[in-house]
């Protein structure tokens, strides 16, 4: 099992809820087992095949390369969280 840490603004979806355990080995499946727990949160979540360029998940603490296809170990910590853009020279 892992744990979904959920922000403020997705706890509406899941009864208010700050985390939620779900099975899963890969992020995809973390999401679509969260999306059951928690109906209509993937929608928020993804867009399209990917997740929605302005949210980041990160496993462990760290967000990986392989986007929905990264693996998640059994106990892992899954934070869902704005993606942090790189910023130009001022």
């Amino acid at each position: 099992m892992a744990r979904v840490f959920i922000p403020a603004t997705l706890r509406a979806r899941c009864d208010g809820r700050s985390e939620v355990e779900v099975e899963g080995t890969t992020l995809r499946q973390i999401v679509e087992n969260l999306d059951a727990a928690c109906p209509g949160i993937a929608a928020r979540i993804l867009e399209g095949d990917a997740v929605r360029p302005d949210l980041a998940l990160a496993v462990n603490g760290v967000v990986g390369a392989e986007g929905l296809l990264e693996r998640v170990p059994d106990g892992a910590e899954i934070q869902i969280m704005p993606a942090i853009a790189g910023g130009g020279a001022g």
